[in-house]
C-alpha cells in the first residue's frame, strides 16, 4: 500500500517537473522575439489618394442631340384631271417600283378628247374663212396677215396665236365673229391634253397604285403616290437653351444602331414656335445617302457653335447636379459650378480659373474638408 502512495507521488511530480520545464523554455522563446509590429496603420497611409487636374478656358466644340424618324422630302400624290380608261404603260406600278423621272406613269386614252379638240380647231378655221371676204373689202390693211394664218393653220396641230389687232377697228369686227372666244376654248383644250399622260416628276419610289390598266377614271379620282429616294427629311426637336447654338446650314452627324451606320445631314428649316406638348422647338434637317428609308428611326447630334471661354468637365466628377470638389492645401472644399451647357457627357463651366486644382476622381465617398493625398495630372 505505502508503494502505490510513493509511486503516485513521484509520478505527480515528474508530471509536474515536465510542465515547469516546458513553460521556461516557452518564455525564453518568447523572450527573445523581436518586440510585435504595430498593428495600427500610419495615419499617412489612411489618407485617399485622388486625382487633380488644371483646366485653361478655350473654346469648345459640343454637340445638341437630335433624333427623329425620316420622312422623303419629296412626295407627290396623283390625281385625275380628266376621265378615261387608263391605258397600259411601260411599268406596272406596285408599291416600291423604281421609277426614274420623266417616266411615263399613267395614261389615259385621249382619243375621245382629241376628235373634239379637232373638232373646235375646225369651227375656228370655219370662222376665219367666212370673214375673210369682209375683212379684205373693209379693211384690206389687215388681209394679209390673217390669210397668212389661215395658210399654216393644220386642225391637227395646236392653234398659233392670233395676228396682232393694232387697228380698233380691226379689233372689233374681230370679236363681232366670235374669232377669239373661239380661240381661248380651243388653247384650254389643249392645255388639257396633258392631263392624259402623267410622268414621274423625279426619280423615285411608288408608295401606292390605286388603278390599274383597263380602269375607268374619272376626275378627281387618286391614282397613286411616290415619293423621292434620294433625299429624305428628319424632324427633331431641340430644348430652348440650345437655340442660340444652332443656325440653318449647321452639319448633323446621324446613325442607325440596329444597321450601324452614319450619314451627314444639314439643318434645313428651324421652327420659330414652340411644341405646346412637349415645349421644345421642331427643327428639320435634309438626309442623303445609301440605305435610307421612310420612318427609319435615326439619332445622332448637331454641331452646335463654338462656347467661349469654358471648361470642358466630364460628368463622372460632377456631384449634386453643379458642384465639383477643388483641392486647397490638401484638402478638399465644394465649389458651384457657372454652367454654361451640359449633355449626357460633359458639362461646360466659365468659372473655373487655369489655377484650381479640380478632382477629376470620382467623387463617391468624398466629402468636404476631406484630407487627401494629391496626384496632379497634366494640365489642360
Amino acid at each position: 500500500m505505502m508503494n502505490m502512495e510513493i509511486r503516485k507521488w513521484a509520478i505527480s511530480g515528474g508530471l509536474t517537473f515536465v510542465i515547469l520545464l516546458i513553460g521556461m523554455v516557452v518564455y525564453r522563446l518568447l523572450a527573445n522575439q523581436k518586440e510585435p509590429l504595430n498593428t495600427l496603420q500610419d495615419p499617412q497611409e489612411q489618407l485617399r489618394t485622388v486625382e487633380v487636374q488644371q483646366y485653361q478656358p478655350t473654346a469648345a466644340q459640343h454637340q445638341i442631340p437630335i433624333d427623329g424618324r425620316l420622312t422623303a422630302y419629296e412626295q407627290v400624290n396623283f390625281f385625275a384631271n380628266v376621265s378615261g380608261i387608263l391605258l397600259p404603260s411601260s411599268k406596272v406600278l406596285k408599291e416600291g417600283t423604281f421609277v426614274r423621272k420623266g417616266e411615263l406613269l399613267f395614261d389615259i386614252d385621249q382619243r375621245k378628247w382629241v376628235f373634239n379638240l379637232n373638232a373646235q380647231r375646225s369651227q375656228l378655221l370655219n370662222r376665219i374663212t367666212l370673214m375673210m371676204p369682209d375683212l379684205k373689202l373693209d379693211y384690206p390693211a389687215a388681209y394679209p396677215k390673217w390669210l397668212a394664218y389661215l395658210e399654216q393653220f393644220e386642225v391637227d396641230q395646236p392653234v398659233q396665236a392670233l395676228p396682232a389687232l393694232e387697228d380698233e377697228q380691226v379689233k372689233f369686227f374681230i370679236a363681232s365673229k366670235n374669232i377669239q372666244q373661239q380661240y381661248y376654248a380651243i388653247k384650254n383644250l389643249e392645255a388639257s391634253l396633258g392631263d392624259f399622260k402623267i410622268h414621274a416628276p423625279f426619280s423615285g419610289s411608288i408608295t401606292s397604285a390605286m388603278v390599274f390598266p383597263g380602269t375607268m377614271v374619272n376626275p378627281g379620282q387618286h391614282l397613286g403616290a411616290m415619293i423621292n429616294t434620294s433625299r429624305f427629311e428628319l424632324k427633331g426637336s431641340i430644348n430652348e437653351v440650345d437655340l442660340p447654338y444652332i443656325k440653318v446650314g449647321r452639319s448633323v452627324r446621324l446613325s442607325a444602331d440596329q444597321l450601324d451606320m452614319k450619314w451627314n445631314g444639314t439643318v434645313q428649316r428651324i421652327s420659330s414656335q414652340i411644341d405646346p406638348n412637349t415645349q421644345n422647338i421642331p427643327i428639320f434637317v435634309s438626309v442623303t445617302g445609301k440605305h435610307l428609308k421612310e420612318g427609319m428611326f435615326l439619332s445622332g447630334g448637331i454641331e452646335g457653335a463654338p462656347l467661349e471661354e469654358v471648361v470642358t468637365l466630364p460628368t463622372t466628377i460632377i456631384t449634386n447636379q453643379n458642384f465639383v470638389y477643388l483641392l486647397q492645401d490638401s484638402t478638399l472644399a465644394l465649389y458651384e459650378l457657372s454652367i454654361v451647357k451640359r449633355n449626357s457627357d460633359f458639362v461646360y463651366a466659365n468659372n473655373i480659373k487655369p489655377d484650381q486644382w479640380v478632382v477629376c476622381s470620382p467623387p463617391a465617398g468624398l466629402f468636404e474638408g476631406q484630407q487627401v493625398i494629391p496626384q496632379k495630372k497634366t494640365v489642360k
